[in-house]
């Protein structure tokens, strides 16, 4: 989901009409109780983020100074401590963090940084050092850890065109689609059925294999979520 599309969606609707209508139906009653009691959800905005005009150090006159035209006023800032506040524009995220169900987390960042949006956003994902370059999410290594043996391919779903490196695993991948409905409709054509439901393993190589045994999840996905 893009930053801009997100964004316009949250200054529609509350903080619970963010969730994917498919969502609560997909998961509330089939992954309740046990170890699948709980569900992480992951925002991620991706690209520039001004931070400065997001928590707001509205006590600094330093910030003023080097803002003269893009700092927030002080009057128009809402405060959460005696520091720093919000943006006025995140005013529905004021009674979150007032009920303790939010936290900020300020300058996060690796040591001696190179200014690499790109680098950042793969140490992001992956949950490396900043020396360590690896080719596995810090989700898909956790699916890859606790969803061995799991015959079913969506207990990790990603809303974006393409899945990301944080939900790559050796062994498990997430999945990622951009609109539900539409990929329901496409898994139901009738062709795709037919060659889902049949057997393949005795007459395809392992690229052919493979392949197969993706549409067969993306059809198994479609039919969880609907």
């Amino acid at each position: 989901m893009k930053r801009r599309d997100f964004l316009r969606a949250s200054a529609l609707a509350s903080t619970s009409l963010l969730v994917p209508s498919f969502l609560p139906a997909a998961f509330g009653g089939r992954m309740s109780g046990g170890r699948f009691g709980k569900i992480l959800v992951v925002i991620q905005l991706s690209g520039g983020n001004d931070g400065l005009n997001t928590i707001i150090p509205y006590r600094n006159d330093a910030y003023y100074r080097s803002r003269p035209n893009l700092a927030i006023p002080a009057a128009e800032v809402l405060p959460v401590g005696d520091e720093l506040g919000f943006n006025p524009a995140l005013q529905a995220l004021r009674p979150l963090y007032d009920g303790g169900l939010l936290s900020i987390i300020n300058s996060v960042g690796y040591p001696n940084p190179d200014r690499s949006h790109f680098r950042s956003m793969d140490i992001w994902h992956t949950a490396s050092d900043s020396s360590q370059y690896l080719s596995t999410g810090w989700l898909g290594r956790y699916l890859d850890s606790e969803c061995a043996g799991c015959e079913q391919p969506y207990h990790a779903l990603e809303l974006d065109d393409s899945l990301s490196l944080a939900l790559k695993g050796r062994e498990h991948n997430g999945f990622a689609m951009s609109d539900a409905r539409q990929l329901k409709r496409t898994t139901d054509n009738r062709f795709l059925q037919a060659v889902g439901k049949a057997a393949h393993d005795h007459e395809h190589g392992e690229q052919a294999a493979y392949l197969y045994k993706v549409m067969v999840d993306t059809q198994s996905s479609a039919d969880y979520l609907f």
